[in-house]
């Protein structure tokens, strides 16, 4: 969710990722992510952008601080990624679900958060995967928690 909100003006999400940033800071709301974003945000943004080297770090920090994203270490939900992975090992398999998504969901389940935002519509947004998710977590996509905010 956090790399939509520096991609092109006018991608699918990118006003509902926006919207969610004002939402946090206007009412003091608190965003938790593991800390693979750490290794995620900077390799998308040099995948699928053409913003200058640079510049990725920066807007990194940016995203972070706009987002109040609390980075959580890794080792502390690793056990719960693995429990999360084995849970749902059919859906995993199903639709080739990656490893960093399981440990993106433990560290918000671990921490009790209200719901997980995502635009994962290959793999978490399907129904199926929300169904089964709900038990743990309600996954949304950022219009969704934007509603919900």
């Amino acid at each position: 969710m956090l790399i939509a909100s520096v991609k092109k003006i006018g991608e699918k999400y990118h006003n509902d990722v926006l919207g969610i940033s004002h939402k946090i800071a206007e009412e003091h709301h608190e965003g938790i992510c593991s800390s693979l974003l750490m290794i995620e945000l900077p390799g998308a943004l040099a995948s699928s952008t053409t913003m200058p080297f640079e510049k990725i770090y920066e807007v990194e920090v940016s995203v972070i601080e706009n987002f109040r994203v609390a980075v959580m270490p890794y080792e502390a939900y690793v056990k719960r990624a693995v429990e999360l992975m084995l849970e749902f090992r059919n859906l995993k398999a199903r639709y080739e679900i990656g490893s960093a998504d399981f440990h993106y969901l433990a560290t918000s389940v671990q921490e009790g958060c209200e719901f997980f935002v995502t635009t994962d519509e290959k793999h978490l947004l399907r129904p199926s995967c929300r169904d089964a998710l709900s038990r743990h977590v309600e996954v949304l996509a950022p219009d969704e928690a934007l509603l919900k905010l």
